[in-house]
């Protein structure tokens, strides 16, 4: 008999796929200020990163960016892996947001409404609404609101797009697009979920639906967690060191 090797045709991941978790866990915790770090704490016994906001998943995803790694974006949070690390158990932040209007009833977000908004008339030309905006930083700053400024990224995008209006809450959907939109299908087993005006965070739920009502950019509670990925074609040369 030849003998058998197990030279297969193995199915190997796009990216690997973790919570702030480990080593580099608390150095990650240390990096927050502010409101990035508003009721986030660290687990030691666990090494795990409590808690997920969009100002937090922000400043860890411009940190990971250098290492070939990031925050889950929109597409990760539908892959099946992640979709199974916070199923029933958490519920995660992507680092986008999604503008609906200039005027908002949560006062906190008209000064980073007014930042973006100068930002996506800049790299856009115009300002179209609804429109999800991805590739920013933030830091501290001293001023009403959130007491954060939004810092555009050289990846900065702003994109419009019919789905984001809050007409569409409540639709269903099983699949997405490259983006990570829903593709609607009254027969989906997912749920969107979308706020009717101003400013929104971007999250998937326990339900793994995608959410993205939450007014407040800062609030979290003990079922966040953030999940970060290692981005695509970076997948074999992280596989030398997790050995």
């Amino acid at each position: 008999m030849e003998k058998i090797q197990g030279r297969f045709n193995w199915n190997k991941p796009e990216v690997y796929t973790s919570l702030v978790q480990g080593a580099d866990a608390p150095a990650i915790y240390r990096s927050l200020r502010g409101n990035m770090a508003n009721g986030i704490s660290y687990d030691k016994q666990t090494q795990t990163l409590i808690g997920s906001n969009v100002f937090a998943v922000a400043r860890i995803d411009s940190i990971l960016r250098p290492l070939g790694m990031r925050v889950a974006n929109l597409r990760d949070l539908s892959r099946p892996e992640v979709m199974a690390m916070v199923r029933d158990k958490y519920y995660t932040d992507t680092p986008a947001l999604v503008l609906r209007s200039i005027e908002d009833d949560y006062s906190a977000n008209l000064p980073i409404i007014n930042q973006l908004v100068r930002a996506i008339e800049k790299a856009n030309g115009k300002l179209e609404l609804p429109v999800m905006v991805t590739g920013f930083d933030v830091k501290v700053k001293k001023d009403k609101g959130y007491g954060i400024a939004f810092v555009p990224r050289d990846d900065f995008k702003a994109v419009s797009d019919e789905r984001l209006d809050g007409s569409y809450d409540g639709r269903k959907f099983s699949g997405v697009d490259e983006l990570g939109l829903p593709k609607f299908d009254s027969n989906g087993n997912r749920t969107w979920y979308a706020r009717s005006n101003g400013l929104s965070r971007l999250c998937l739920g326990g339900n793994l639906g995608l959410d993205s009502r939450d007014d407040d950019l800062a609030y979290l509670d003990g079922y966040g967690r953030v999940v970060v990925v290692s981005a695509e074609g970076t997948a074999k040369s992280l596989e030398g060191k997790l050995k």
